[in-house]
C-alpha cells in the first residue's frame, strides 16, 4: 500500500467509527421508541385479548351463547342500532344527565373539600357524617328520588351527583389536609401569608388527590346512573339494556353495557393523563 493510500485510509477510520456510532445511537433511539410504544399499548392489548376470549369462549359454549353471545354479535348490533339512529336519543339523554350530575359533583365537591381540609374544625365536626352518608347504598335512596322527581332527568342528575360528589369531596380534604407540615413552615419562615400557602402549597399540592378523586367518581357515576335508568325511566342506555334483557334480546342487551364500559375506560384514562401532568405541579418534600 503506498504512503497515499495509508493516509486516505486513516482520514477515513474516524468517519467510519463516527458512522458506526451514528448507527448504534440510532437503533438505541428506535429500540426504547419500540419498547415505550409496546408499554403503551398493554392496555390495547388487555381489550382485544379480552373480547376475544369472549368470542372464542361464546363459540365453543364455553359461556351459553344465548345469554353470552359472541361479541362479533354484539357489534354487529350496535352497528345496526347506529345505522338506524335507535340508540342516539338514548346516548344523548344518558350522557347529558351524566354530564350535568358530574359536572356540579366536581363544583361541589372541590369547594367544599377545601375548607373541610384547610380548617381541622370543620372536617372533626362533619367527617363522621359524611363517612355515614356515603357508607349509605344509594340504591336504596332510588324510590324516594323518583317519588320526589319523577322519572325524567332530574332523578338521574340527582343520583349521578350522589354518587359522584363523595369520593370528589374526600380526596380533595385529604389533599388539602396532607399538605407537607415542612412546606408551611418554611413557608411562613420566608414571611408567607395564609393565602400565599394556601395557593402555591397546598392547591398545588392537592392537585393530583383531586384527579384521583375523580378517577374514582367517574366509575360510580357511570354505574348509577345505569342502574337508575334500569329502575325507573323511559328513556337512557340504562333503559335499553334493561328492555332488551326482559325481551331477551341479549346481543341489544349488551351494547350499551359496552358503550358505558369503553366511556369509562376512555375517561379513566384521561384524568390517569391529567394527574400525571399535575405531578409536577406538587411541590417536592
Amino acid at each position: 500500500m503506498t504512503a497515499k493510500g495509508a493516509d486516505v485510509e486513516e482520514e477515513l477510520l474516524p468517519v467510519a467509527s463516527a458512522s458506526a456510532g451514528s448507527s448504534k445511537i440510532a437503533r438505541s433511539v428506535y429500540t426504547a421508541r419500540l419498547f415505550r410504544l409496546a408499554d403503551r399499548s398493554l392496555g390495547v392489548v388487555g381489550i382485544v385479548v379480552f373480547f376475544l376470549a369472549w368470542e372464542i369462549a361464546s363459540r365453543t359454549h364455553i359461556l351459553n351463547p344465548f345469554y353470552f353471545p359472541p361479541f362479533s354479535q354484539v357489534v354487529a348490533k350496535g352497528i345496526e342500532l347506529f345505522a338506524s339512529g335507535a340508540i342516539w336519543a338514548h346516548m344523548v339523554f344518558s350522557l347529558t344527565n351524566f354530564a350535568v350530575g358530574f359536572a356540579a359533583a366536581i363544583l361541589l365537591g372541590v369547594m367544599s373539600g377545601i375548607p373541610m381540609g384547610w380548617y381541622r374544625g370543620i372536617s372533626k365536626t362533619l367527617d363522621p357524617l359524611l363517612s355515614g352518608i356515603y357508607a349509605t347504598p344509594l340504591i336504596a335512596l332510588l324510590p324516594l328520588i323518583i317519588m320526589l322527581f319523577g322519572l325524567g332527568a332530574i332523578s338521574k342528575i340527582i343520583m349521578t351527583f350522589l354518587a359522584a360528589v363523595f369520593p370528589v369531596l374526600i380526596n380533595t380534604m385529604t389533599g388539602i389536609a396532607n399538605t407537607d407540615s415542612h412546606l408551611i413552615r418554611m413557608s411562613r419562615s420566608f414571611g408567607a401569608s395564609d393565602r400565599a400557602i394556601f395557593f402555591k402549597v397546598s392547591i398545588p399540592g392537592s392537585l393530583p388527590y383531586i384527579v384521583a378523586g375523580l378517577r374514582v367518581a367517574v366509575g360510580r357515576a357511570l354505574v348509577y346512573i345505569v342502574v337508575a335508568e334500569q329502575y325507573g325511566a323511559a328513556m337512557g342506555l340504562g333503559y335499553l339494556s334493561s328492555v332488551a334483557a326482559q325481551r331477551f334480546q341479549m346481543a341489544t342487551m349488551f351494547v350499551p353495557i359496552v358503550i358505558i364500559a369503553f366511556l369509562g375506560a376512555i375517561l379513566t384514562e384521561l384524568l390517569k393523563a391529567i394527574e400525571r401532568r399535575l405531578e409536577t405541579w406538587k411541590p417536592p418534600k
